[in-house]
């Protein structure tokens, strides 16, 4: 008996327009963004240019290497720790520091203070079969083992100053301030996430406020109590499986010494090519305020908090305030310029195949 073969055509799914995907949103919204924060820094940029006949060259050139040095150290605090709990062991060394570059590329250029850039990250690791939690967990830990480097090369820095013979107190005052600042945070953090019961009901407290902010743009809230629960008590149990093995933190305690001292370094290398040789105790305590100015200004890359901040502790210190200005000036110029270079195609990249399959962290598709 013959078969009967059907010759109706079978149905075709209709693709969905470009303006219906998500992704096109998201990339749009990130170019937004972008324009925004260069039109913004525009008058800066224009006031480097016209710094450019003042410097010297063969010495500001130094900024690349340096930054591209930066952004792999500090992908390295966060790759290190991973791989010590068994994530992301296929993962090359080329690929490492384009994912550097990418995730510095989201936690300075997205806005809210770099908590945007932290959700991006834990999103793009969970690609690779990291955990949200765990994924989440090792950025916290990045930021404690940096915030415990940074302390102790402050207090280097402090004793410096301090026995430099003329230290100013404003400057010793302001390293104090943040010195305060990081271990309070540190220790809040740690306090938090140790305590179950408190930790359950800061979950909560995340959602009243996420309800709250979802519904003036939707009558019905969509977020998930448990499941927001359920997250903090991932990062919980991070946390008490890191304490069974702190050798774990040795790795990235050590890289965090080199993503200090290379951001500060740039900074350095910036008044140094306007031909001020300035205390680089100085420049060091002067990077730490304004890291933490822009730690609470909320506009992407801290623009216009970081620069004041960062001038007027160098001021303070005895830098002459004109050369300050155009050094700070012209080196976040070329920092934001090379942060947009270096990480946004790998960020666009990213979106656009953000539904590829994933890889495991045994490396099977």
């Amino acid at each position: 008996m013959s078969e009967v073969v059907s010759t109706t055509p079978a149905a075709v799914v209709p693709r969905p327009h470009w303006y219906q995907s998500p992704r096109f949103w998201l990339s749009a919204a990130t170019a937004v963004i972008v324009a925004l924060i260069v039109w913004s820094a525009w008058p800066t940029v224009v006031d480097a240019v016209g710094n450019l006949n003042r410097i010297n060259l063969w010495i500001l050139v130094l900024l690349v290497p340096l930054q591209l040095a930066s952004f792999a150290a500090t992908g390295e605090v966060l790759f290190s720790f991973l791989r010590s709990q068994g994530e992301i062991s296929r993962v090359g060394p080329l690929t490492a520091m384009r994912m550097s570059l990418e995730f510095n590329f989201a936690n300075h250029m997205l806005p809210a203070g770099g908590s945007a850039g932290i959700a991006y990250t834990a999103w793009k690791l969970s690609t690779l079969g990291v955990p949200v939690s765990r994924a989440t967990f090792a950025q916290l830990a990045r930021f404690a083992v940096t915030f415990a480097s940074f302390l102790l090369l402050l207090l280097v820095a402090a004793g410096s100053l301090l026995f430099s013979g003329d230290p100013a107190p404003g400057v010793l005052w302001l390293a104090a301030l943040i010195g305060g600042l990081a271990i309070g945070a540190t220790i809040a953090g740690l306090v938090l996430l140790r305590r179950r019961r408190l930790l359950h009901r800061f979950a909560g407290f995340v959602a009243c406020a996420a309800d709250r902010a979802v519904r003036l743009f939707r009558r019905r809230s969509r977020i998930d109590t448990v499941a927001l629960v359920r997250f903090f008590d991932g990062l919980h149990l991070e946390l008490r499986r890191v304490l069974t093995r702190p050798r774990a933190l040795i790795a990235p305690f050590a890289w965090s010494f080199a993503v200090n001292a290379l951001d500060a370094g740039l900074f350095w290398v910036a008044l140094a090519s306007f031909g001020t040789a300035a205390d680089p105790a100085l420049v060091f305590v002067a990077y730490g305020v304004a890291t933490v100015a822009s730690m609470v200004i909320v506009t992407p890359n801290g623009v216009g908090g970081y620069e004041v901040a960062m001038v007027g502790t160098l001021v303070a210190g005895g830098v002459d305030g004109t050369v300050a200005i155009a050094a700070v000036v012209l080196a976040r110029v070329i920092l934001l310029f090379g942060t947009i270079v270096f990480g946004w195609l790998f960020y666009q990249h990213s979106i656009a195949t953000a539904g590829a399959p994933r890889v495991t962290a045994a490396g099977r598709r």
